[in-house]
């Protein structure tokens, strides 16, 4: 799809629904990201600390910049799996979301073993099993993700607190 065929579409919808429609889907993202932060902030913190005081104080700067790293990951990790049902259930409303509103997305050509990755919760479609569709790429991305950013923030964090000291 072109920029401008994409530009075409959402001054249709915005005429057709009004700017409500840039809303769309919030709400289910709150759902999942909302408890997500509430499980891995308040973990990452005891991991962090348990990491660095392992490497005690005569770690250099690698092994507290791995520890930061490991915690965050760690945390991410723990956080993504715990929220994954959120995360299908939230993809799932945003394809059938997209299915009755003009399949945005070009969903009803795929395939389908495609169209519908993330099933609900019901017998014939996996069940408990379903809720847990994707979790192995949703940790592999999101531990990491957490990983760099608590590192970074913990770098920034000290060069900032190294040049108020030296002024």
């Amino acid at each position: 799809m072109k920029l401008q065929d994409n530009l075409q579409r959402l001054i249709l919808l915005e005429t057709v629904r009004g700017y409500r429609v840039l809303w769309t889907g919030m709400g289910a993202q709150l759902a999942r990201d909302v408890p997500f932060s509430a499980i891995c902030w308040p973990t990452l913190e005891p991991i962090r600390r348990r990491l660095l005081s392992l490497v005690g104080d005569e770690g250099n700067a690698a092994s507290v910049l791995g520890a930061n790293f490991l915690a965050g990951f760690a945390a991410g990790s723990l956080a993504a799996f715990a929220t994954c049902p959120l995360d299908v259930a939230k993809t799932r409303r945003q394809i059938e979301h997209s299915k009755l509103y003009g399949g945005g997305m070009g969903i009803e050509r795929l395939p389908p073993p495609y169209r519908y990755p993330y099933p609900a919760v019901e017998s014939q479609t996996g069940g408990v099993r379903g809720l847990f569709t994707g979790v192995g790429p949703r940790v592999g991305r999101a531990g990491p993700s957490v990983g760099i950013v608590v590192s970074f923030y913990e770098v920034v964090k000290y060069i900032l607190y190294q040049r108020n000291t030296d002024s």
